[in-house]
């Protein structure tokens, strides 16, 4: 449908105003409310070459890849705002109860909840000098945070909420935090935190999880095993594989200090020969034995993996931000994981509904 408007022109600023526009409640720019918003609901999962193919094929429409980066890069902005001044009102509160309160319970309170989070890095469009050829310069990565808040439903069905973003451990923590008691925390008789070793994710759960279960990652302990192997065993697959199966039988059996006790005597049976690899292992399991109580999980039925948190990973990130040739601005960036983030949480029509387009600045 075609709608011929007039278009007046600022004599001093040079602005242009289309009164239909504003009678209309359309926003600026060359796209509608209703193309803009069917438009990024396929970016989320499609390049923007296979975008225009399929807004073609189901709306007729046609928009260039400029179109659509201004489009995505205007609501996404609207959505990390939005973000940001949630977080700026929780931050200037004052920890305890009365930030407490500025949260509300969106869903029923589970009877376990589990809070995750992890990093994924992804190419910019930034250089940064190349250490292996001095003078050049090499496309720099940049690494997106993201968290995840799971659970089980009544009917047995795994539910999740998810937040990304590139703030410094506690003020993402406070994203994370925020999530979780949006989906019960408070109220869960079960909390457990499972992440890796990462430093930042240690500080995330320090700093907001403390009475939470800590779980140290059983597939990221037994990568470590793994790496501790090959420097061990290097061109020696069976004797790796005999190595390594040993020391996973000893942490499923016994734990983390099961493990521990099991490294230890390796390490007085080698001496002072190729003792690094199982030094470094061990300096890496001993501060993190309370997180290893792996039996004792088991027992309980807890989630020991972190499965759900490397689907987040690929949903935020890698789908959609990883793709052949891509490269990123900060700000895009950030603009298409809000998007995925909102879309991941069932709170894309809500979004909507904000008119992001009418409230770009």
């Amino acid at each position: 449908m075609t709608i011929r408007r007039a278009r007046f022109q600022c004599g001093k600023t040079g602005k242009l105003i289309c009164p239909l526009d504003e009678a209309l409640d359309l926003p600026d720019g060359g796209v509608t409310v209703a193309v803009a918003r069917r438009a990024l609901r396929l970016s989320l999962k499609l390049s923007f070459e296979e975008l225009q193919e399929e807004l073609v094929e189901q709306h007729d429409v046609r928009l260039t890849d400029s179109t659509l980066d201004e489009v995505m890069n205007k609501v996404g902005a609207v959505a990390e705002a939005d973000r940001q001044e949630v977080l700026d009102d929780l931050a200037s509160a004052q920890r305890g109860a009365t930030r407490e309160q500025k949260v509300k319970l969106q869903r029923a309170v589970p009877k376990r909840l589990y809070v995750s989070c992890d990093g994924i890095f992804y190419r910019t469009r930034y250089r940064e000098p190349d250490p292996e050829n001095a003078g050049k310069t090499k496309l720099a990565y940049q690494e997106m945070k993201c968290g995840a808040v799971f659970w089980q439903d009544a009917r047995g069905h795994w539910c999740k909420q998810v937040v990304a973003g590139r703030d410094d451990p506690q003020r993402f923590g406070l994203d994370l935090w925020r999530v979780a008691v949006e989906c019960g925390m408070l109220e869960c008789p079960e909390v457990i935190f499972i992440s890796d070793g990462g430093i930042w994710c240690d500080s995330v759960a320090r700093l907001y999880f403390k009475d939470a279960i800590r779980i140290l990652d059983w597939y990221h302990l037994t990568e470590h095993i793994w790496a501790a192997g090959r420097e061990l065993y290097p061109g020696d697959k069976k004797q790796l594989k005999i190595w390594v199966d040993q020391c996973i039988e000893h942490l499923h059996d016994q734990s983390g200090i099961g493990l521990l006790l099991h490294l230890e005597r390796c390490r007085k049976a080698r001496g002072e020969k190729d003792y690094q690899p199982l030094d470094k292992l061990i300096g890496y399991l001993r501060p993190r034995l309370e997180m290893t109580e792996y039996t004792t999980y088991r027992k309980a039925e807890y989630v020991i993996g972190s499965g759900m948190m490397e689907s987040t990973c690929k949903q935020v990130v890698e789908r959609r931000l990883k793709g052949n040739g891509m490269q990123w601005h900060e700000k895009g960036a950030l603009a298409m994981s809000n998007l995925v983030a909102h879309r991941i949480n069932g709170t894309w029509n809500d979004f909507w509904n904000t008119r992001p387009l009418q409230r770009v600045a």
